[in-house]
């Protein structure tokens, strides 16, 4: 499960990269490289959230997806992907 969700997550990275500030995706990157998946995850949809970035609505179950299979910090918001703007 493991490749097949960092890989998910790695795909919506970079569909969306373009969108964000080029330090929060070099973050991004750094947190899949060292395997902090869950944080990687967390920080991105936050991330989307925060820059208000119009997020395809065929992604969010995806995004949605990404969030439940791991164990979140424990400050991350339950509505997280609730809160994203939509195309």
């Amino acid at each position: 499960m493991q490749n097949d969700y960092r890989t998910t997550l790695v795909e919506q990275v970079r569909k969306y990269a373009p969108s964000l500030a080029g330090q929060v995706v070099d973050s991004l990157r750094e947190k899949v490289i060292v395997g902090e998946l869950s944080l990687a995850a967390a920080d991105f949809v936050s991330a989307l959230v925060r820059a208000q970035v119009p997020v395809d609505p065929k992604d969010v179950p995806t995004l949605r997806w990404l969030l439940e299979n791991v164990t979140l910090p424990p400050d991350t918001p339950a509505d997280l992907t609730d809160r994203l703007t939509l195309a």
